[in-house]
């Protein structure tokens, strides 16, 4: 196997257990709340497009009228790959995405703003695959600043600079050029609720974000059918705006900016829910049914799987149901044994799938509540309410139940949680790194978020393009600076996380 060497960019995610996925010496890291103790493993994987190295001939074609430069020959890799290397199965998804500007965007119903969309529309279109998919998304950037697209929670064995995160697996794509992601949903074991967004800058606080459903051969729980539940925060300020306003010398004290709304929406299969029946929602988003104006529909005596992610640029939720039990089947892409809950919290970027039986009887409709944790924000407005309130349809012509209150949110016990498929035991710990988390205010008087002291700058040059091009020398530490990691090939590890903040946070 040898003894080779990688620097290691970190990730943060939100998932089950932590997991070091090996790229083929190409390295991606999740960390999940609420454990401050993680074990990893090194691993290699075998994609064929690890055989086309950063050098390899770049090739150029015309999209949308615009001149389309890619650094890899896509086309012909993916001819090979369909060719030689999927299952007779699998399927190739290609989805065609415009990132465009969209004006009058006014999902909470409270003002109209310009938002960061897909092909002219917004909220972008969710994406539904299985996982004998290769998912394409074909990202022609029509924005007038450079963006990229991260598939959150999903790998990339032996592709990590198809992951989107700018500076660090690549750069961003330039005003009217494209990006061809190649998803490896058919290579990378991976199935249930994800979700991509724009991983440059704060963009998509401006709307940019979708769910991901990836579906299995075979489901681990049995159910009727399944809607995907869209939680996010609203701002009426441009993302730009809201970064001027937090990184500033006025906000020494680093208080993130409030929300104005808390949205909540649903999708089902690729196509989201429209406004339920008599509302008038307004602006461009008037095919989408938000908050009040969104329902499902329920029949007396099913089983549905509820797949909620949050998208949310700060606030956390709590999420339950009146009248109905919820059941915990996923968290974060991993199938768990069924547990009974009354309410989950759901912090930036989580997801969990519910099973939720129907009722017998249509007498009532009944209220489906996201509420945001506003214990999380230094001030709470006025204006600002910070409950989403949907429903369940069991009948057109009855009525909605009471919501009433609860007397007390609850967190979700996910040490509680027990996977589908149990995962062996890492071999004895090699070596341990402990990080830190901390929040303070440095001498240029703005507040920084940093781990054991150090704050995060963005490369000029993406940590993974580095190591492709250095050769003999990618294994240097050196050549990354002092804040990479660089592992030896299978090596096992501990990653200790103390959260040095005033409150909880989750990673």
């Amino acid at each position: 196997m040898g003894n080779t060497r990688s620097t290691v960019p970190v990730y943060t995610g939100s998932v089950l257990s932590a997991n070091l996925i090996a790229l083929n010496s190409r390295y991606q890291i999740s960390i999940a709340p609420p454990s401050l103790f993680f074990r990893t493993l090194n691993k290699t994987g075998a994609l064929p497009l690890s055989l086309f190295p950063l050098s390899s001939p770049f090739s150029s074609s015309t999209i949308m009228g615009s001149t389309r430069t890619s650094p890899f020959s896509l086309f012909s890799i993916l001819f090979v790959l369909a060719t030689t290397s999927l299952p007779a199965l699998a399927a190739v998804k290609e989805l065609w995405w415009n990132i465009t500007y969209v004006k009058n965007a006014n999902p909470d119903g409270l003002f109209e703003r310009t938002v960061i969309g897909v092909n002219g529309t917004w909220p972008p279109p969710p994406i539904d695959v299985t996982t004998n998919d290769t998912l394409i998304v074909h990202a022609y950037n029509a924005l007038d600043i450079p963006t990229s697209l991260h598939h959150h929670g999903m790998f990339f064995n032996s592709t990590s600079w198809m992951d989107g995160a700018v500076g660090v697996s690549q750069c961003g794509i330039p005003p009217g050029e494209t990006f061809d992601y190649v998803v490896p949903v058919n290579t990378s074991g991976q199935w249930g609720t994800y979700w991509v967004h724009a991983h440059a800058s704060g963009q998509y606080v401006d709307g940019l974000r979708s769910p991901v459903v990836i579906h299995p051969e075979k489901e681990a729980h049995s159910y009727d059918a399944e809607y995907t539940v869209v939680l996010g925060d609203w701002y009426h300020k441009q993302h730009s705006e809201l970064l001027d306003e937090f990184v500033n010398i006025a906000n020494p004290g680093g208080a993130e900016p409030v929300p104005q709304a808390p949205l909540l929406y649903f999708a089902q299969n690729d196509t989201y829910l429209g406004p339920k029946s008599g509302s008038q929602p307004s602006g461009s988003t008037t095919a989408v049914g938000f908050n009040e104006n969104a329902t499902i529909a329920f029949e007396p005596g099913k089983t549905y799987r509820l797949r909620v992610v949050n998208t949310a640029a700060f606030a956390a939720f709590y999420f339950w149901i009146d009248g109905h039990e919820m059941r915990i089947i996923e968290a974060d892409g991993t199938d768990t044994e069924e547990y009974s809950i009354d309410m989950i919290s759901v912090t930036v970027a989580q997801r969990y799938s519910v099973l939720v039986t129907a009722r017998n009887d249509t007498n009532a409709n009944w209220a489906i509540h996201a509420n945001m944790d506003t214990v999380m924000f230094d001030t709470v407005p006025d204006t600002l309410n910070p409950n989403a309130t949907a429903s369940i349809t069991y009948s057109s012509d009855a009525s909605l139940t009471d919501p009433g209150t609860v007397d007390a949110y609850a967190d979700v016990p996910d040490l509680n949680l027990v996977p589908v498929i149990i995962e062996a035991m890492y071999p004895p710990v090699d070596s341990t790194y402990d990080l830190e988390v901390q929040f303070a205010t440095m001498d240029d008087g703005t507040n920084h978020a940093m781990f054991n002291n150090v704050t995060y700058n963005t490369p000029l040059v993406p940590a993974i393009l580095s190591e492709l091009s250095l050769g003999q020398n990618a294994t240097v530490q050196e050549a990354y600076g002092p804040n990479h990691i660089v592992l030896d090939h299978l090596e096992v590890f501990d990653i200790v996380v103390k959260n040095g903040d005033v409150g909880k946070h989750p990673l």
